[in-house]
């Protein structure tokens, strides 16, 4: 979970609640990404309640998908609709979810006041064991927007945010003293986003994440 920006300006992320672009200096050494493997992918099913452009959305897409391919992980973008009138219009968000289809809701202000988010964060991740489908990640996506009056690009933020989430799915809760997983954002981390550069996974989450994702494409076993 990130929480949004404080009067001095800094990003704090949280733990989720129980129920082209070039590296930072932020983020632990390395000196080559890995190479995504066939089978280390995940599928995001993107339900855009807050009706974010679509050009905008592609680029907060594009930072995500970014974020992860430096970790050996390709992202699928998945469609969806936001009600069932829409349904027919979108046959890819129909197919049956694996364990490697995770849902993505970006949620406008009257639907964030709904849930009881403490501390009004930027997003939150519920916990999910690596045998369940549709593992869920959740967007506020008015507090994002709130960063571009401070001079920020909500749009690449919001890939960051996603990213970050998405961490929480497959690492849980814990955080990092580095990149994107650190548990605080400063405005100098903000900045370099906006700037168009990436806050990135330590090595040791890089492994951790192309591990998880890789158990979660193995077919299950029957119980």
């Amino acid at each position: 979970m990130i929480a949004s920006i404080l009067p001095v300006g800094l990003a704090f992320a949280q733990p989720p609640p129980c129920n082209r672009l070039r590296r930072t200096t932020a983020r632990a050494t390395t000196t080559s990404h890995p190479v995504p493997s066939p089978d280390a992918k995940l599928s995001l099913r993107v339900y855009n309640y807050a009706r974010i452009d679509p050009a905008s959305l592609a680029i907060s897409e594009e930072v995500a998908a970014e974020v992860f391919q430096n970790v050996g992980v390709a992202i699928i973008w998945v469609d969806c609709p936001l009600s069932q009138a829409q349904f027919a219009k979108y046959p890819a968000c129909q197919v049956g979810m694996a364990t490697t289809d995770l849902v993505l809701q970006i949620l406008p202000r009257y639907m964030a006041m709904k849930l009881a988010a403490r501390d009004e964060p930027l997003g939150f991740a519920k916990p999910c064991p690596e045998s369940e489908s549709a593992c869920e990640l959740n967007v506020l996506y008015h507090r994002v927007d709130e960063l571009a009056t401070y001079g920020y690009r909500a749009d690449r933020i919001l890939g960051h945010v996603i990213a970050h989430e998405v961490g929480h799915v497959l690492l849980g809760s814990g955080h990092s003293y580095v990149g994107i997983m650190h548990r605080e954002w400063s405005r100098y981390d903000l900045q370099r986003i906006s700037w168009g550069l990436l806050l990135d996974f330590t090595d040791d989450q890089s492994r951790q994440l192309r591990s998880a994702v890789l158990r979660r494409a193995k077919p299950q076993q029957p119980a």
